[in-house]
């Protein structure tokens, strides 16, 4: 077992007055707006003055360690956090990342990887609270902070990141006029309880609740609050799916536009972006991505859910255990960089060890 200080779960910490949780389901727009930025700003030559408006907000000191600076020199792999926060208004700070993501793109194979980090994973966060869910990092210091933890848990190197909150999901959706929807008999329920909890706790303009099932439109609320149920059908299974579908129908209904009217969608949704990607960079790697071919982005995990282990440990709290870190990391980069039988840093090994030693799993 690690110590107290080490681990730092104990009473005192438990009892730290935890950032209020709202409402998920930003993956599948993280991606959709992503993909929107950077092939906006490589086909159109208007987008560097409209990107230029964008809410550029700089990370701190990330202290990536030189071990892996040095390991991953010329393997031709960029990697930007993106991250969905369960903030209601323009603010970003005190709100943990709902949704943590990592673009790669590897210029060698021309490939794109979209990695999910799994919000509940048992994760070292800093010394001043230790092992926590990582999706805490970014309430408690930041895109910084999350984008530390990230790289030390799994070896990363990122600098760059790009955040949007739930003001972003309900008004594109709005602004494209909606989307249409197959809402099922055992769903309705379901969904109009989110509906009218949003209602309350949410501002902006009121949604109204649905009065059967079968095909119709959604607006911005109405379907947000889809993709956020989960308690019905297959879990959070169906609610990733229910996510994958509205999102899909987003970006076809958005890239079936003319030059001007995308434009003019970029144009009204870059004030919900916070990043510290340069105009520069984000032409720079829209150009690269357009020009290495049409590929579908490739879809990991971390942890990955054959090497994690879902458990309750000693503070009373569910966690994702990865089971080991260790083989998590070497099975990532195995994919992403195209290694074979990549060796973690010292870094790494430290905190799989100390994981070991305090969860007792394996």
């Amino acid at each position: 077992m690690m110590s107290k200080e080490t681990v730092n779960l104990n009473q005192e910490k438990v009892k730290q007055k935890k950032p209020k949780k709202k409402y998920g389901c930003l993956k599948g727009v993280l991606i959709f707006i992503l993909v929107l930025l950077l092939l906006g700003g490589a086909v159109y030559g208007a987008a560097h003055v409209m990107l230029s408006r964008i809410n550029r907000e700089e990370l701190e000191d990330l202290n990536v360690s030189q071990e892996v600076l040095d390991l991953k020199k010329g393997m031709g792999v960029m990697n930007i956090a993106l991250f969905g926060v369960d903030s209601r208004d323009d603010a970003y700070t005190n709100t943990r990342s709902d949704a943590m993501m990592v673009f790669s793109f590897n210029s060698k194979t021309n490939q794109a990887y979209l990695t999910s980090v799994v919000r509940d994973t048992f994760a070292y966060i800093n010394e001043d609270h230790g092992f926590e869910k990582i999706n805490h990092a970014y309430a408690y210091g930041g895109p910084t902070l999350a984008v530390q933890a990230i790289n030390q848990n799994f070896d990363l190197d990122i600098q760059k990141y790009v955040t949007v909150n739930f003001n972003a999901v309900e008004y594109i959706i709005n602004k494209l006029g909606g989307v249409e929807v197959d809402v099922q008999d055992y769903e309705l329920q379901e969904l109009n309880r989110v509906i009218a909890e949003m209602n309350v706790e949410v501002s902006g303009e009121e949604a109204n609740l649905l009065e059967g099932t079968g095909l119709q439109t959604l607006n911005g609320r109405q379907a947000v609050a889809y993709m956020r149920i989960r308690k019905v059908g297959n879990g959070d299974y169906e609610r990733m799916e229910r996510q994958r579908r509205v999102i899909t129908l987003v970006a076809q209904k958005a890239f079936s536009y003319n030059k001007v009217k995308l434009l003019g969608l970029m144009n009204d949704f870059l004030p919900y972006i916070q990043t510290n990607l340069t105009t520069n960079e984000i032409i720079a790697l829209g150009t690269q991505l357009l020009l290495s071919g049409e590929r579908e982005i490739e879809q990991v995990q971390l942890p990955q859910t054959e090497l994690s282990y879902g458990e309750k440990l000693s503070d009373g709290l569910y966690y994702l255990v990865p089971t080991t870190l260790e083989e998590n990391v070497i099975e990532w980069h195995d994919k992403v960089y195209g290694t074979d039988r990549y060796t973690p840093t010292s870094g790494v090994m430290n905190i799989n060890q100390k994981i070991i030693n305090y969860t007792g799993l394996y």
